[in-house]
């Protein structure tokens, strides 16, 4: 049983917890969903992945190894399905877009970032991934940005394009935890956006996780792509008045967010 006053899903404070070691809304910002009520968010603590959804998030197969599919508006006109096959169950609820995590803390998420205009993805630089991955909004920022952020390969041949990472996430106390991770990145036709796979571990787990997060980057896929002419905005998801988006009856949108 677990002392009184712990919840049951606290992180054991020697290992540093930082914002990508927790579940859910509730873990990593007590103090702020305690005045929310159950449909509302907070931007300040909610990751954003610039992930925007048309359908609920599919899966198929063995629940703890499923292969996961989800359907993305895209700058550019697209929309486009984008399937992994993961190792790791799906988590479900507010604080998830599209993400799939181990018991263990290790896990994988999918993160969409806007190109320069008049860039493909073969032409960005790997600071473009860093960038974007390591936003102090993202998933590894909720406590500050991450520090000591190394790229320690990076591959353009094939698709998708590949980078292994090492950097230090901030803990609650503002302690540095050493971190890998490893990115997968495609961008679909027509799109002017980058879709990535985003998978981490601390670096004393690395080498037991790394053998299934890179069979999971490799399995990465845009199953199929459409013309739409919905724009990547928040009031485009379908879960944007479930996570407290209002829109008026003039079509008119008040983000929350």
């Amino acid at each position: 049983a677990l002392p009184a006053g712990r919840a049951a899903w606290a992180v054991p404070q020697q290992l540093m917890p930082t914002s990508a070691d927790y579940n859910n809304l509730q873990q990593l910002s007590p103090e702020t969903t305690g005045t929310l009520g159950a449909g509302t968010i907070s931007s300040r603590s909610r990751p954003s992945t610039g992930v925007v959804l048309l359908d609920e998030v599919q899966e198929s197969g063995d629940k703890n190894s499923p292969t996961v599919s989800a359907e993305l508006v895209l700058d550019g006109g697209v929309a486009a399905t984008v399937t992994w096959a993961s190792e790791f169950p799906l988590s479900h609820g507010m604080f998830y877009d599209v993400e799939t995590r181990a018991k263990t803390g290790e896990g994988a998420f999918l993160q969409v970032a806007r190109l320069p205009d008049g860039k493909s993805m073969a032409e960005v630089s790997d600071s473009f991934f860093t960038k974007a991955v390591f936003a102090t909004e993202g998933r590894f920022g909720a406590y500050g940005a991450p520090t000591d952020i190394r790229v320690l390969s990076s591959s353009r041949e094939g698709a998708p394009r590949l980078l292994e990472l090492s950097f230090a996430a901030l803990s609650p106390g503002q302690t540095e935890v050493p971190r890998r991770a490893l990115v997968a990145a495609l961008q679909p036709e027509g799109a002017s956006d980058v879709v990535m796979l985003v998978g981490g571990a601390t670096t004393s787990q690395w080498k037991k996780a790394e053998p299934a997060l890179r069979r999971m980057a490799s399995s990465l896929r845009i199953a199929r792509t459409r013309p739409t002419n919905i724009p990547r905005k928040k009031a485009s998801d379908y879960r944007f008045e479930e996570q407290g988006g209002l829109k008026t009856k003039m079509g008119d949108v008040n983000e929350i967010f």
